[in-house]
């Protein structure tokens, strides 16, 4: 496919799933900027970026493609980013730092979510002796899996509060089904202390039997608790392809600029009202509007640049943490460059330039 005078013809990848989001021009019409994009799960900014017609404008077609189909795993994406298998990924900004351990480099040019989205509660029938995570010592603690950011906070927060590593037992359950597996823990009195996202959170709220001990679903309630706003997902790339392609990253980032922008000045209804159709295939259309609802705090609003302290934060959980014996707790667990230089996990040139210079 011909492209404009002087536009690459490029590919980004976002982790996740097949299939494609744009279609190419018809004949004849402006060819685009060819964006091959991984991401983790299916975000509504790539798909907002779209149907308002911003990648448009900044000439970009994104192409949703799958990390698995270079890597064994999407948690293995810095490999393929690196190779240009895949030129940028929608993906937490803590593969940033994995891939640093690894002498494989990956910079964030922006962040969408500067909160982790992640609540810990305490069962009730406790809630007067678990009053910080420094109580949690003893205690029965469902976290999600044992190489996850679930579990990761959690045990920053019992360090942060002057306990060791593994003064708490972390109840383990399977992804599936682990929502009725919680709950029934509680009415058995097997589960004193909970971390856990949406729709999870909410689902043991409504229970009655649980109570928010740290609130980390906001910039503003995550820097309270831990001292700095977390970085969650973010836009990944290689640092070859930034050098190499920095128009395209440019026009990237102001397309998502334009879209974060969107997002924090519309409600819930009219961003729905936005999404195109086929977002809702396949999923509950009523489910993913209360999603949206709940997640909706965790976004970005006004900054969507890195910050140092928010980058020292999610390094220094890292390091601290004793990921589990699992193949992937084992991969991130490894470091061959036990020293990081935080200032090369992001590049904060493109989303300061879009925040400058877009209304």
């Amino acid at each position: 496919m011909k492209t404009t005078v002087g536009a690459a013809l490029i590919a980004i990848l976002v982790c996740g799933c097949g299939g494609l989001w744009a279609a190419a021009p018809a004949d004849g019409a402006q060819s685009l900027i060819k964006v091959r994009m991984s991401v983790d799960e299916d975000p509504i900014v790539p798909r907002l970026a779209q149907s308002l017609g911003y990648l448009k404008r900044e000439g970009i077609e994104i192409i949703k493609v799958k990390v698995e189909d270079f890597a064994a795993e999407d948690y293995l994406l810095q490999d393929p980013l690196i190779k240009g298998q895949i030129d940028a990924s929608y993906h937490w900004f803590n593969h940033a730092v994995f891939g640093a351990r690894h002498n494989l480099p990956v910079t964030a040019v922006m962040v969408f979510n500067d909160a982790p989205g992640m609540t810990v509660m305490v069962a009730n029938r406790v809630k007067q002796e678990i009053r910080s995570a420094g109580d949690f010592k003893g205690r029965s603690v469902a976290e999600g899996a044992g190489y996850g950011t679930k579990s990761l906070l959690t045990s920053y927060l019992t360090r942060r509060a002057g306990l060791p590593l593994h003064s708490y037992t972390p109840v383990m359950l399977e992804h599936e089904g682990r929502q009725a597996a919680v709950i029934q823990g509680l009415k058995q009195g097997k589960v004193d202390v909970m971390t856990f996202q949406e729709p999870i959170t909410s689902a043991l709220l409504e229970t009655g039997t649980v109570t928010t001990l740290y609130d980390l679903n906001s910039r503003e309630s995550t820097t309270r608790v831990l001292g700095a706003a977390w970085p969650a997902q973010s836009l990944l790339l290689s640092p070859a392809f930034i050098k190499a392609h920095p128009d395209t990253v440019q026009r990237l980032v102001n397309a998502f600029v334009r879209t974060m922008r969107f997002i924090g000045s519309h409600t819930v209804d009219q961003i729905v009202e936005q999404l195109p159709v086929d977002y809702f295939a396949d999923k509950s259309r009523e489910t993913q509007i209360k999603y949206l609802h709940d997640t909706l705090p965790t976004y970005a609003r006004g900054d969507y640049s890195l910050s140092p302290a928010a980058v020292k934060l999610v390094i220094d959980s890292i390091q601290a943490f004793d990921f589990d014996d699992s193949e992937e707790g084992r991969w991130r667990g490894t470091a061959e460059a036990a020293r990081i230089d935080a200032s090369q996990l992001y590049d904060n040139r493109f989303v300061k330039q879009a925040m400058r210079e877009i209304e």
